[in-house]
């Protein structure tokens, strides 16, 4: 008998496949029944998997964050969010208002994508320390980015000094805007459609942030419907 040759590249793409199944069936169970009613079985039938492959593929905790990780930038990373391709080159746009409003934008369909997600987080953290530990440093990663952008805001000139802010509370007003909260607030709780979140979103930063200067003219096209 002829034996079937290895095909590293095949395999290597199977196990992947299975993966996502497996995180898209983490990702379905932890938004409808939270990170404590979730098991490892319904995981496993959800993704038409074996409990030993879904524990393969990590931990319980482990597969949060992969979830969230995945949903916030539509890939498996847990790199910096201006590190990411994406929002990167939509902040490096030379026009500030540009600059914002489409990293606004951009962020706003990531907090849509991991709303559900990041109450799962939320809630977990109050009764695992582990996941209480995770969650803190979501923060932290979020409120670093914030003061990043700030900064760079700061560095090209563009940022509103009529106010006498400092940087620094201006990057803990950001962050704080721009949290997942706000659309679980907006959206699921006061029934704000995702467009009008997202302009919410954009109107709020430029205002907060940007020279009135360079945000004059711009209210009718972004301002709330």
């Amino acid at each position: 008998m002829t034996k079937r040759p290895y095909n590293s590249t095949l395999r290597a793409a199977n196990s992947a496949a299975t993966r996502e199944r497996i995180l898209d069936a983490a990702q379905h169970c932890f938004e409808q029944q939270g990170f404590s009613g979730t098991t490892m079985r319904a995981i496993a039938e959800q993704a038409g998997a074996s409990v030993e492959s879904v524990n393969l593929a990590g931990t319980k905790r482990d597969l949060l964050l992969a979830t969230l990780n995945r949903a916030t930038a539509q890939l498996e990373t847990d790199a910096r969010l201006l590190d990411l391709a994406e929002p990167k080159a939509l902040f490096e746009k030379t026009d500030p208002v540009l600059a914002v409003s489409n990293l606004l934008a951009w962020l706003a369909a990531s907090n849509q994508r991991i709303s559900r997600l990041w109450r799962c987080l939320d809630q977990a953290a109050d009764t695992d320390p582990g996941i209480r530990s995770d969650y803190t440093g979501f923060l932290a990663r979020m409120r670093a980015e914030s003061a990043r952008a700030v900064h760079e805001l700061g560095q090209r000139g563009v940022l509103r000094a009529d106010t006498g802010i400092s940087e620094q509370e201006l990057s803990d007003l950001l962050w704080l805007i721009a949290l997942p909260d706000q659309h679980r607030r907006l959206c699921d709780q006061a029934g704000w459609s995702q467009q009008r979140y997202q302009k919410w979103l954009i109107w709020s930063a430029m205002t907060l942030l940007l020279a009135p200067s360079l945000t004059a003219g711009m209210k009718d096209r972004v301002l709330l419907d």
